[in-house]
This record gives C-alpha cells, structure tokens and sequence, in this order.
C-alpha cells in the first residue's frame, strides 16, 4: 500500500500544475476558427462555381465579398495570448505573435487581393476572375506556410 501511495505522489509531482484558460480567450480562438472555416467556404463555392464552368453571377460575387469581409476582420482574430502558449487547441503558431509585422503583411496581402477579386467579379470577366482567384489563393497560402501549423 505505502508503494502504491509513493507511486502516486510521484506521478502527481511530476505533472505540470493546471493553469485556468481565459475563457475569453478561448471564445477568441473558436471565434477565429469558425471565420476561418467560413472563408474557406466562401473559397471553396467560388471553386465549385468555376469548375462547373458557372459565370461570375451573383452566388460567386456574394462569396467573393464574403473573403473581403473576412479579410479585413483577420487583424482582430488573434488578440494577444490566443496562441499556442495558452494551452487552448490552435494551429496558430507563436510566430504571429513573435513577428507581428510580417504578420500584417501577409494580412494586407490578403485584404488587398480580395479586394481585387471583388472588382473583377463586378467586370464580369471570367479568365480575369479566375486569375485574381488564384492570386488570392496564393496570398492564403503564403500566410499558412509561415503562420500555421500544417494540417495533419
């Protein structure tokens, strides 16, 4: 029994103690990743559109502003302490933190493509449309690659 006991003791000293989570915070991060996942499916109606071979009509433009709206919300997303230091499930890397200018850089780059996307939508120029889409596609990834953790 006393074996048991000191097992145990031991086992509990060598946990890290439990630190509450800001639940702000956390609200912050599901709050991020439920925009995300509505840019991504603001990105991904605009894909199905173009490979049906659909014209730039008005589900396309509606998704195109969709991004732009999205877009110009992300510098709000990632409030300081929303991390992976906080403990909370993100695949935000501390790097958004650490080098917060070339964050915002790759955040206008983004904005600024959507913007376009929206313009050429409103010109109704299909191969014009799909071009920008594509550059707003390399503006994502571009952020990714360096911002977030790969997808597993």
């Amino acid at each position: 029994m006393a074996v048991l006991a000191t097992v145990c003791l031991m086992a509990c000293a060598e946990r890290k103690p439990v630190v509450p989570v800001d639940p702000a915070l956390v609200d912050a991060v599901k709050a991020r990743q439920a925009n995300f996942r509505e840019m991504g499916a603001a990105s991904k109606n605009i894909d199905d559109a173009l490979k049906a071979g659909n014209s730039i009509g008005p589900p396309v433009m509606m998704a195109a502003q969709q991004i732009q709206k999205f877009a110009g919300q992300q510098q709000y997303w990632f409030p300081p302490g929303s991390g992976p230091e906080s403990g909370i499930d993100t695949a935000a890397k501390a790097e958004v933190w650490q080098q917060p200018e070339r964050f915002a850089e790759r955040q206008q780059a983004l904005i600024d493509e959507a913007a376009v996307l929206v313009e050429v939508a409103g010109e109704g120029s299909r191969d014009a449309f799909v071009e920008q889409f594509r550059r707003v596609g390399e503006a994502c990834k571009a952020c990714h690659d360096a911002f977030r953790e790969p997808e597993e």
